[in-house]
């Protein structure tokens, strides 16, 4: 029997009392009462608790998810070797990239390099009966795969939290999946996967770079870093902002002119930046020339094809089944057409009247043949998104976003357009909105602490860790928004927790 919230429920006090009594998130200044000091948003008395289906595909998806990230760069490199037939995905994956940035991408020896963190959003959706493999997918939707995703060490700090108060509340260890005791948590697997990076070094020094662009992260990370510390998880963790790196006979380092702090050597780079900021990061230059020489190891890798939103609608493109039914197996390829909505990536080129459009794109029973069509499309017809790709300082923190059924249709026709005409520069993808399904919460009242119940939708963030050749669930994040709310995302009235699962 899964726990419920009248057989495990958590105080206002003792979940107070395990939090973090830092901030955990740099907090607009024109939301002074946001949410639960110091998390910055509202919690609930007890976590998510995910069904046996959920824990089960949420964990046999890891694997998929790294297996795609790799065949992303392979399908990379063979199109530019095939330029006849494939040569459309390298312009896609070029599309207002620096040329400096695109030969790093491809240099030899990173080839076989990916992200260590991969986090999926999924939202929960009621399970179709359509479904490619119908009673597989238990009513999962994934809208978006980050490869430079924040809110570890927040997830982190909540797992942990939520643990212990649930141990204190029922008096007995709880075996929960996944684990997030100090001992085998994401804090330890993190780190865990940074030094295997460095085999020849098995104590790197480790720097976390947080570029201006990501400042909204910098206390997690910090957080995270003492915390790592204080439990002697690792002591060579540092987290740097780029205008502290220097490089001195071919050693990158860095110094810290608030305590004096004499120059320190860095083995490994985990970087907390997106590449379109390259041009505004400081000392960026650095960190690449000493990644290029080998003088420091850097992750996640400098190849902006693996945060563009727009390998979703690769994976629908019948032209490439064959190579994704190679690269994943059947079994893969056809776990993420299930899972992924149906995505186009937005072009004004016109369309021959004898080509057919893949996926089709029907829409409340009605096919249309151009993108141009879609205009006017009517509101119980637009159940879909539009989103920038990746290289852009809209693509993350649901930035750029538009949902067509909950605009009106000038709005929808001017986010159409734009995304069209910028089509050279940023790329956007038209996605079907699976709707998360409404179901009641619980949470605390900010003012009074008093237990209330809504009614809310729910998207499930997995932080997968890849290690060499394993892949594991390190911690899940779910967050529940009022049903009224389209976009699902860190609000201040949404609930934020850990999502756990415990076996009967």
């Amino acid at each position: 029997m899964i726990p419920t919230e009248t057989t495990l429920s958590i105080s206002y006090q003792a979940l107070l009392s395990a939090l973090p009594q830092e901030p955990m998130f740099r907090h607009d200044p024109a939301e002074p009462n946001r949410g639960v000091d110091p998390i910055g948003w509202q919690i609930s008395p007890e976590p998510y608790w995910l069904s046996p289906e959920q824990q089960h595909y949420i964990d046999q998806l890891g694997p998929t998810l790294a297996a795609f990230a790799l065949a992303i760069q392979r399908l990379y490199r063979y199109s530019l070797k095939n330029p006849g037939t494939h040569g459309w995905v390298s312009d896609l994956f070029e599309a207002n990239k620096p040329e400096d940035l695109v030969k790093f991408s491809l240099m030899n020896r990173f080839k076989s390099q990916y992200p260590i963190v991969i986090r999926p959003d999924l939202l929960v959706t009621t399970p179709s009966p359509d479904k490619r493999q119908p009673g597989r997918n238990p009513g999962l939707s994934l809208c978006e795969i980050d490869a430079v995703p924040g809110g570890l060490g927040f997830t982190a700090a909540l797992s942990m939290a939520y643990q212990t108060a649930l141990e204190q509340a029922t008096g007995q260890p709880l075996s929960l999946w996944p684990e997030n005791t100090p001992a085998t948590g994401m804090i330890a697997r993190f780190i865990a996967a940074l030094r295997s990076l460095t085999p020849d070094n098995p104590t790197p020094t480790i720097a976390i770079v947080v570029s201006d662009e990501a400042q909204d992260y910098l206390l997690e990370w910090r957080w995270l870093a003492k915390t790592a510390k204080a439990l002697g998880l690792y002591q060579a963790l540092h987290v740097v902002h780029p205008s502290q790196l220097r490089l001195r006979d071919q050693v990158l380092g860095f110094v810290d002119d608030d305590t004096d702090q004499p120059f320190q050597a860095i083995d490994l780079v985990y970087r907390f930046f997106e590449l379109f900021d390259l041009p505004n990061i400081t000392n960026i230059e650095l960190i690449e020339l000493a990644t290029k020489k080998g003088w420091v190891t850097t992750t996640p890798p400098f190849k902006s094809f693996l945060e563009e939103k727009l390998v979703l609608a690769l994976i629908h493109a019948p032209q490439l089944a064959p190579f994704w039914t190679e690269q994943l197996g059947l079994e893969g390829y056809e776990l993420l057409l299930d899972l992924v909505p149906q995505s186009w990536i937005l072009d004004p080129s016109p369309i021959p009247p004898h080509a057919a459009v893949t996926p089709a794109m029907v829409f409340a029973d009605t096919p249309f043949r151009t993108f141009e069509d879609l205009a006017n499309l009517t509101q119980k017809q637009r159940r879909l998104v539009i989103k920038p790709s990746g290289f852009s300082p809209l693509a993350w923190g649901s930035r750029g976003v538009t949902i067509g059924h909950d605009v009106p249709q000038t709005e929808w026709q001017a986010a159409l357009q734009a995304a069209m005409a910028d089509r050279p520069n940023t790329p956007h993808l038209l996605q079907r909105y699976d709707s998360p399904t409404s179901s009641p919460y619980r949470y605390f009242d900010p003012a009074s602490h008093e237990v209330k119940t809504a009614e809310g939708r729910t998207r499930l963030c997995p932080y997968y860790i890849l290690n060499g050749e394993s892949v594991s669930v390190a911690g899940i994040l779910a967050t529940t928004c009022p049903k009224n709310k389209k976009v699902i995302h860190g609000m201040a009235d949404g609930v934020l927790r850990p999502a756990f699962y415990r076996a009967p």
